[in-house]
Protein backbone atom coordinates (compact mmCIF):
# COMPACT_ATOMS: atom_id res chain seq x y z
CA UNK A 1 0.00 0.00 0.00
CA UNK A 2 2.84 2.48 0.99
CA UNK A 3 4.19 1.72 -2.61
CA UNK A 4 0.76 2.72 -4.20
CA UNK A 5 0.53 5.39 -2.26
CA UNK A 6 3.89 6.71 -3.22
CA UNK A 7 3.10 5.97 -6.86
CA UNK A 8 0.32 8.27 -6.64
CA UNK A 9 2.67 10.91 -5.33
CA UNK A 10 4.27 10.65 -8.27
CA UNK A 11 1.73 10.49 -10.57
CA UNK A 12 -0.17 13.35 -9.11
CA UNK A 13 3.21 15.29 -10.12
CA UNK A 14 3.30 14.10 -13.40
CA UNK A 15 -0.16 15.08 -13.87
CA UNK A 16 1.01 18.67 -13.37
CA UNK A 17 3.66 18.66 -16.08
CA UNK A 18 3.27 19.79 -19.75
CA UNK A 19 4.09 16.60 -21.12
CA UNK A 20 4.21 17.23 -24.83
CA UNK A 21 6.67 15.20 -26.77
CA UNK A 22 7.75 13.46 -23.29
CA UNK A 23 6.53 9.96 -24.42
CA UNK A 24 8.52 7.47 -26.41
CA UNK A 25 6.20 7.42 -29.77
CA UNK A 26 4.72 4.33 -30.26
CA UNK A 27 4.70 2.26 -33.82
CA UNK A 28 1.12 2.69 -34.31
CA UNK A 29 -0.89 0.67 -37.13
CA UNK A 30 -4.40 1.88 -38.65
CA UNK A 31 -6.46 -1.19 -39.61
CA UNK A 32 -9.73 -1.82 -41.75
CA UNK A 33 -9.02 1.31 -43.60
CA UNK A 34 -7.93 3.29 -41.13
CA UNK A 35 -11.15 3.37 -38.37
CA UNK A 36 -9.20 0.83 -36.11
CA UNK A 37 -6.01 2.20 -34.33
CA UNK A 38 -3.73 -0.33 -32.56
CA UNK A 39 -0.48 0.58 -30.97
CA UNK A 40 1.38 -2.61 -30.10
CA UNK A 41 2.63 -2.52 -26.37
CA UNK A 42 5.36 -4.48 -24.17
CA UNK A 43 3.52 -5.06 -20.55
CA UNK A 44 0.78 -7.63 -20.62
CA UNK A 45 -1.76 -5.48 -20.53
CA UNK A 46 -4.50 -4.62 -22.88
CA UNK A 47 -6.11 -1.12 -23.11
CA UNK A 48 -9.30 -0.96 -25.53
CA UNK A 49 -11.91 1.82 -26.42
CA UNK A 50 -14.48 0.31 -27.88
CA UNK A 51 -16.64 3.12 -27.92
CA UNK A 52 -14.84 6.35 -28.65
CA UNK A 53 -14.65 6.57 -32.27
CA UNK A 54 -15.19 10.21 -33.93
CA UNK A 55 -15.32 8.97 -37.91
CA UNK A 56 -18.80 9.34 -39.78
CA UNK A 57 -18.07 8.00 -42.88
CA UNK A 58 -21.57 8.31 -45.31
CA UNK A 59 -20.57 5.15 -47.10
CA UNK A 60 -21.33 3.05 -43.88
CA UNK A 61 -25.20 2.71 -43.18
CA UNK A 62 -25.97 3.93 -39.75
CA UNK A 63 -26.98 0.59 -37.22
CA UNK A 64 -30.69 1.01 -36.83
CA UNK A 65 -30.38 -0.49 -33.77
CA UNK A 66 -29.19 -0.84 -30.04
CA UNK A 67 -27.21 1.95 -28.53
CA UNK A 68 -25.45 4.71 -30.56
CA UNK A 69 -24.18 7.50 -27.89
CA UNK A 70 -20.67 7.83 -28.03
CA UNK A 71 -18.93 7.52 -25.15
CA UNK A 72 -17.11 10.75 -25.00
CA UNK A 73 -13.20 11.19 -24.75
CA UNK A 74 -12.79 7.10 -24.02
CA UNK A 75 -10.66 7.42 -26.96
CA UNK A 76 -8.38 10.01 -25.14
CA UNK A 77 -8.68 8.74 -21.99
CA UNK A 78 -7.25 5.29 -23.30
CA UNK A 79 -4.23 7.10 -24.59
CA UNK A 80 -3.73 8.55 -21.64
CA UNK A 81 -3.65 5.50 -19.15
CA UNK A 82 -0.87 4.21 -22.11
CA UNK A 83 1.28 7.24 -21.54
CA UNK A 84 0.46 6.79 -17.62
CA UNK A 85 2.11 3.08 -17.64
CA UNK A 86 4.89 4.37 -19.94
CA UNK A 87 5.66 6.56 -17.50
CA UNK A 88 4.90 4.58 -14.63
CA UNK A 89 6.32 1.36 -15.58
CA UNK A 90 8.70 2.14 -18.21
CA UNK A 91 6.75 0.00 -21.14
CA UNK A 92 3.79 0.46 -22.83
CA UNK A 93 0.24 -1.54 -22.60
CA UNK A 94 -1.13 -2.96 -25.94
CA UNK A 95 -3.68 -0.11 -26.82
CA UNK A 96 -6.56 -0.68 -29.58
CA UNK A 97 -9.25 2.24 -30.14
CA UNK A 98 -12.11 1.86 -32.69
CA UNK A 99 -11.91 4.94 -34.43
CA UNK A 100 -15.30 4.49 -36.03
CA UNK A 101 -18.51 6.24 -34.48
CA UNK A 102 -20.67 3.81 -32.78
CA UNK A 103 -23.15 4.77 -34.97
CA UNK A 104 -21.56 2.86 -37.51
CA UNK A 105 -19.98 -0.37 -35.36
CA UNK A 106 -20.13 -1.49 -32.12
CA UNK A 107 -17.12 -3.35 -30.91
CA UNK A 108 -18.30 -4.40 -27.45
CA UNK A 109 -20.93 -6.73 -29.15
CA UNK A 110 -21.31 -9.80 -31.30
CA UNK A 111 -20.47 -9.41 -35.10
CA UNK A 112 -24.17 -9.62 -36.60
CA UNK A 113 -25.47 -7.32 -34.06
CA UNK A 114 -21.99 -4.88 -34.26
CA UNK A 115 -22.31 -4.49 -37.72
CA UNK A 116 -26.29 -5.36 -39.03
CA UNK A 117 -24.19 -7.44 -41.50
CA UNK A 118 -22.46 -4.55 -43.55
CA UNK A 119 -19.39 -5.37 -44.80
CA UNK A 120 -17.32 -2.41 -44.32
CA UNK A 121 -18.51 -2.24 -40.71
CA UNK A 122 -18.03 -5.99 -40.27
CA UNK A 123 -14.20 -4.97 -41.52
CA UNK A 124 -13.73 -2.40 -38.60
CA UNK A 125 -15.45 -5.29 -35.65
CA UNK A 126 -12.80 -7.97 -37.29
CA UNK A 127 -10.02 -5.63 -37.19
CA UNK A 128 -10.37 -4.29 -33.79
CA UNK A 129 -10.80 -7.95 -32.08
CA UNK A 130 -8.20 -9.53 -34.73
CA UNK A 131 -5.66 -6.34 -33.02
CA UNK A 132 -6.90 -7.69 -29.53
CA UNK A 133 -6.20 -11.52 -30.48
CA UNK A 134 -2.44 -10.51 -31.52
CA UNK A 135 -1.88 -8.32 -28.17
CA UNK A 136 -3.43 -11.28 -25.97
CA UNK A 137 -1.65 -14.09 -27.58
CA UNK A 138 1.74 -12.62 -27.04
CA UNK A 139 1.83 -13.32 -23.20
CA UNK A 140 0.17 -16.38 -21.33
CA UNK A 141 -1.79 -14.30 -18.85
CA UNK A 142 -2.75 -10.38 -18.64
CA UNK A 143 -5.08 -8.06 -17.59
CA UNK A 144 -7.36 -6.80 -20.65
CA UNK A 145 -9.49 -3.66 -19.64
CA UNK A 146 -12.56 -2.33 -21.79
CA UNK A 147 -12.76 1.22 -21.22
CA UNK A 148 -16.01 3.29 -21.15
CA UNK A 149 -18.08 5.97 -20.09
CA UNK A 150 -21.11 6.39 -18.14
CA UNK A 151 -23.48 9.22 -17.42
CA UNK A 152 -25.12 7.86 -14.46
CA UNK A 153 -26.32 10.68 -11.89
CA UNK A 154 -23.69 8.60 -8.57
CA UNK A 155 -20.42 9.95 -10.73
CA UNK A 156 -18.75 6.69 -9.67
CA UNK A 157 -16.42 4.52 -11.50
CA UNK A 158 -18.21 1.44 -12.32
CA UNK A 159 -16.31 -1.90 -12.53
CA UNK A 160 -17.56 -4.55 -13.94
CA UNK A 161 -16.22 -8.53 -13.13
CA UNK A 162 -19.62 -9.67 -15.00
CA UNK A 163 -21.28 -9.85 -11.79
CA UNK A 164 -24.89 -8.14 -11.56
CA UNK A 165 -26.58 -6.10 -8.46
CA UNK A 166 -27.99 -9.51 -6.79
CA UNK A 167 -24.62 -11.69 -6.83
CA UNK A 168 -22.65 -8.09 -5.68
CA UNK A 169 -25.28 -8.45 -2.58
CA UNK A 170 -23.99 -11.69 -1.86
CA UNK A 171 -21.20 -12.27 1.23
CA UNK A 172 -19.48 -14.70 2.70
CA UNK A 173 -19.45 -18.36 1.24
CA UNK A 174 -22.27 -17.27 -1.18
CA UNK A 175 -20.10 -14.99 -2.40
CA UNK A 176 -16.81 -16.89 -2.90
CA UNK A 177 -19.30 -19.31 -4.91
CA UNK A 178 -19.51 -16.80 -7.82
CA UNK A 179 -15.81 -16.53 -8.63
CA UNK A 180 -15.82 -18.95 -11.50
CA UNK A 181 -18.53 -17.06 -13.37
CA UNK A 182 -16.76 -13.92 -12.95
CA UNK A 183 -14.13 -12.09 -15.53
CA UNK A 184 -11.93 -12.35 -12.40
CA UNK A 185 -11.62 -16.13 -12.04
CA UNK A 186 -7.95 -16.65 -13.09
CA UNK A 187 -6.50 -14.93 -9.68
CA UNK A 188 -8.07 -17.78 -7.45
CA UNK A 189 -4.86 -19.32 -8.77
CA UNK A 190 -2.22 -16.39 -7.85
CA UNK A 191 -3.93 -14.00 -5.16
CA UNK A 192 -3.45 -14.59 -1.18
CA UNK A 193 -6.95 -13.03 -0.70
CA UNK A 194 -10.56 -14.26 -0.68
CA UNK A 195 -12.36 -13.82 -3.94
CA UNK A 196 -14.75 -11.68 -1.87
CA UNK A 197 -11.10 -9.07 -0.84
CA UNK A 198 -9.63 -9.36 -4.79
CA UNK A 199 -13.47 -7.61 -5.93
CA UNK A 200 -14.23 -5.24 -3.14
CA UNK A 201 -11.52 -5.75 -0.37
CA UNK A 202 -8.39 -3.05 0.31
CA UNK A 203 -6.92 -3.98 -2.15
CA UNK A 204 -9.27 -4.24 -4.93
CA UNK A 205 -8.98 -2.58 -8.00
CA UNK A 206 -12.06 -0.64 -6.38
CA UNK A 207 -10.47 -0.04 -3.26
CA UNK A 208 -7.41 1.55 -4.63
CA UNK A 209 -9.35 4.15 -6.28
CA UNK A 210 -11.25 4.63 -3.80
CA UNK A 211 -8.75 5.64 -1.55
CA UNK A 212 -7.20 7.59 -4.18
CA UNK A 213 -10.24 9.54 -4.14
CA UNK A 214 -12.03 8.09 -6.76
CA UNK A 215 -15.56 6.52 -5.52
CA UNK A 216 -15.90 3.07 -7.37
CA UNK A 217 -18.25 0.05 -7.22
CA UNK A 218 -17.49 -2.20 -5.94
CA UNK A 219 -15.19 -1.55 -3.55
CA UNK A 220 -14.91 -1.43 0.75
CA UNK A 221 -17.25 1.83 0.78
CA UNK A 222 -19.55 1.02 -1.65
CA UNK A 223 -19.56 -3.14 -1.98
CA UNK A 224 -22.66 -3.19 -4.40
CA UNK A 225 -24.79 -0.71 -6.30
CA UNK A 226 -27.19 -0.03 -4.05
CA UNK A 227 -29.93 -0.34 -6.73
CA UNK A 228 -28.58 2.82 -9.03
CA UNK A 229 -27.63 2.35 -12.64
CA UNK A 230 -24.29 -0.24 -12.50
CA UNK A 231 -22.64 -1.88 -15.75
CA UNK A 232 -21.78 -5.22 -15.19
CA UNK A 233 -19.39 -5.73 -17.94
CA UNK A 234 -20.47 -7.03 -21.64
CA UNK A 235 -19.41 -8.71 -24.76
CA UNK A 236 -15.38 -8.05 -25.24
CA UNK A 237 -15.20 -8.17 -21.12
CA UNK A 238 -16.84 -11.98 -21.08
CA UNK A 239 -15.13 -12.53 -24.69
CA UNK A 240 -11.61 -11.74 -22.85
CA UNK A 241 -11.16 -13.54 -19.69
CA UNK A 242 -9.70 -16.94 -19.20
CA UNK A 243 -10.86 -18.97 -21.79
CA UNK A 244 -9.53 -22.51 -21.39
CA UNK A 245 -7.72 -24.05 -17.58
CA UNK A 246 -4.45 -22.63 -17.90
CA UNK A 247 -5.05 -19.44 -19.36
CA UNK A 248 -4.01 -16.54 -16.93
CA UNK A 249 -6.14 -13.66 -18.57
CA UNK A 250 -8.15 -11.31 -16.08
CA UNK A 251 -10.59 -8.76 -17.40
CA UNK A 252 -13.13 -5.99 -16.89
CA UNK A 253 -15.28 -2.76 -17.97
CA UNK A 254 -14.08 0.00 -16.32
CA UNK A 255 -17.22 2.97 -16.88
CA UNK A 256 -15.76 6.30 -16.23
CA UNK A 257 -18.04 9.32 -15.03
CA UNK A 258 -18.10 12.33 -17.29
CA UNK A 259 -17.54 15.11 -14.49
CA UNK A 260 -13.85 14.99 -13.02
CA UNK A 261 -12.71 11.93 -14.85
CA UNK A 262 -13.34 12.19 -18.81
CA UNK A 263 -14.35 16.23 -19.35
CA UNK A 264 -11.18 17.85 -18.99
CA UNK A 265 -7.33 17.09 -20.49
CA UNK A 266 -6.31 17.52 -16.59
CA UNK A 267 -8.76 15.34 -15.29
CA UNK A 268 -8.48 12.62 -17.78
CA UNK A 269 -4.02 12.90 -17.01
CA UNK A 270 -5.21 12.99 -13.33
CA UNK A 271 -7.91 10.14 -13.03
CA UNK A 272 -5.16 7.71 -15.65
CA UNK A 273 -1.78 8.52 -13.55
CA UNK A 274 -4.49 7.34 -10.70
CA UNK A 275 -5.77 3.89 -12.33
CA UNK A 276 -2.48 2.99 -13.64
CA UNK A 277 -0.69 2.68 -9.87
CA UNK A 278 -3.85 1.24 -8.96
CA UNK A 279 -3.35 -1.54 -12.13
CA UNK A 280 0.15 -2.30 -11.03
CA UNK A 281 -0.63 -2.90 -7.22
CA UNK A 282 -3.75 -5.03 -8.18
CA UNK A 283 -1.68 -6.93 -10.03
CA UNK A 284 1.58 -6.85 -8.58
CA UNK A 285 -0.82 -8.33 -5.10
CA UNK A 286 -3.35 -10.75 -6.59
CA UNK A 287 -1.47 -12.23 -10.84
CA UNK A 288 2.31 -12.17 -9.05
CA UNK A 289 2.61 -10.13 -12.29
CA UNK A 290 5.02 -7.12 -12.25
CA UNK A 291 5.04 -4.45 -14.59
CA UNK A 292 8.37 -3.63 -15.75
CA UNK A 293 9.95 -2.71 -18.64
CA UNK A 294 11.02 -5.43 -21.50
CA UNK A 295 14.00 -7.81 -20.58
CA UNK A 296 17.47 -7.55 -22.47
CA UNK A 297 17.07 -9.97 -25.46
CA UNK A 298 18.38 -13.62 -23.67
CA UNK A 299 17.28 -12.44 -20.69
CA UNK A 300 14.42 -14.21 -18.63
CA UNK A 301 11.26 -14.04 -17.97
CA UNK A 302 9.54 -12.43 -20.30
CA UNK A 303 9.14 -8.81 -21.28
CA UNK A 304 7.13 -6.86 -18.96
CA UNK A 305 5.83 -9.93 -16.90
CA UNK A 306 7.86 -11.14 -14.01
CA UNK A 307 6.79 -12.57 -10.30
CA UNK A 308 6.73 -9.85 -8.12
CA UNK A 309 9.08 -9.67 -5.35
Amino acid sequence: MQRFLAILFLAAAAALVDRAGAETPAARDLLADGTVEYLPGDLPVIVAAPHGGRLEPAEIPDRENGTTVRDVNTDLLAHDLAEAFQRQCGARPHLVVCLLSRTKVDCNRDALTATAGQPAALATWRAFHEAIARARDVSGRGLFIDLHGHSHPEGRVELGYLLGEDQLREVGAAFEALAPVSSLAALLATSPDSFEQIVRGPKSLGGLLEEAGYPSVPSPGIPHPGGAAYFRGGYNTARYRAAREGDGWISLQIECPRPGVRDTPQNRRRFAETLAAAVETFLSHHADIRLEPPAPVGESPAAGLRAAR
